[in-house]
Order: structure tokens, then C-alpha cells, then sequence
């Protein structure tokens, strides 16, 4: 992708997601000398250098040589969400047929992998979503999305750290903060990590943005 930038496709016969997720996980905590950025996706995996010299095979090479705990060290978090603030439950309804509630006790029931982070800082892509509610994006998206906005779009439901545009079906909004840029790290969310939606009420939700001030 550049002179320190290599693009990497893994060529594996488990679920990519999970290769691409280890392997980030390994070249992060591997130390190795010259590596300043990984950056996984659903399926490939970015790696910045500070060097045009390094050998990028050789490192991958020497790797697969080093005793590293294989393991990802993957965290689960539960994340409060008031459907009450979605903003497109008519559109969810017409294009699933089902209703509100049983919409909301779908995205509600499973356990999701964080994919990847993008397309702004922080914003949480989420793999898992039911066929069910899978809807595709607003064709005329919003110039402003609250930060917090939880979302569906396509096959993936995602949560915007940040205010800013976007064009997918607003289903709810969290109270918790996604990205703070005083904070090191800025998120504490990684791809690999796991995410379960916990259902709260309005009033709940102005309770606890009260609180974080």
C-alpha cells in the first residue's frame, strides 16, 4: 500500500474474522522491531512499518517461530441501550415485518464480535447480527447522528463513538462514552472483543448521560 505500508490477506480455512483477529493480536504483543500500527478489517489486516528496509516475509517468518501465547485476550462487554431513542423504527418495521419489540428482543438476545473499528474514531462494527433484521442503509443518509447512536447496516450493527453523518437505521442510543481523545487508549474497545446489548429506559438513559456530565 505504500513504502512501510503492507496489505495482508490471510488464505486460511477457519473463519477469517477470527485468523485476522489472532494474527493482529500476535504481531501487537510479539514486539517487534520497526511495527508502529496493525490495523485488522473483516478480511484483511494492515500493517504499518517506520521503515521501507523491513522484510515483511521474514517477519511474518520469524513469527510463526516465536513461543507467543496464541490465545486472544478478548473482553466482553455490556453495553445499555434505550430503543426508545431509535429514529427509523417505521423503516425497521416496513422492511423486516416484524415489530418493534420483536426487532428489539432480536438485536437484544445476541452476543456480538467487535469486527473492526472505523469509518470515524471509535465507531464499533459488529459482527453477528441476525438475517432478520438485517436492513440496508438510508438512502438519504443524516447529516447528524448522535454520538452513542446504535445501528444497523446490511448485515452489521454498529454503535457511532462520535456526532457526526451517517446513513444507517437507527434503532437506539447508548449513554456510555466510545472514544474520548484525552483518554490513552482513546477506546478501550478492541477488534475480537465481544459486546451484548443490555436494554434500558429513557429515563435510565438521561440518568446515567447525566452522570457522565
Amino acid at each position: 500500500m505504500g513504502e512501510t505500508t503492507w496489505l495482508l490477506r490471510p488464505n486460511a480455512e477457519r473463519r477469517l474474522l477470527d485468523v485476522i483477529h489472532q494474527a493482529a493480536f500476535l504481531l501487537e504483543f510479539s514486539e517487534i522491531q520497526g511495527l508502529t500500527d496493525v490495523i485488522p478489517a473483516y478480511e484483511s489486516l494492515t500493517v504499518i512499518f517506520n521503515s521501507s528496509d523491513i522484510n515483511v516475509k521474514e517477519v511474518l517468518s520469524d513469527l510463526e517461530t516465536k513461543n507467543i501465547e496464541s490465545e486472544l485476550n478478548s473482553k466482553t462487554y455490556e453495553i445499555k441501550v434505550c430503543y426508545e431513542l431509535g429514529m427509523d423504527w417505521k423503516e425497521m418495521e416496513t422492511k423486516t415485518g416484524l415489530t418493534k419489540e420483536e426487532i428489539i428482543f432480536i438485536h437484544s438476545s445476541r452476543e456480538y464480535s467487535i469486527a473492526m473499528m472505523g469509518f470515524l474514531p471509535g465507531f464499533i462494527f459488529l459482527d453477528g447480527l441476525d438475517d432478520r433484521i438485517s436492513v440496508s442503509r438510508k438512502e438519504n443518509p443524516r447529516t447528524k447522528i448522535p454520538a452513542g447512536s446504535v445501528g444497523i447496516g446490511g448485515n452489521q450493527t454498529g454503535i457511532y463513538s462520535l456526532e457526526s453523518p451517517g446513513g444507517w437505521q437507527i434503532i437506539g442510543r447508548s449513554p456510555s462514552s466510545f472514544f474520548d481523545i484525552t483518554s490513552e487508549p482513546p477506546t478501550k474497545f478492541r477488534p475480537g472483543d465481544k459486546v451484548k446489548f443490555v436494554r434500558i429506559t429513557k429515563a435510565e438513559f438521561e440518568t446515567q448521560e447525566n452522570r457522565n456530565g
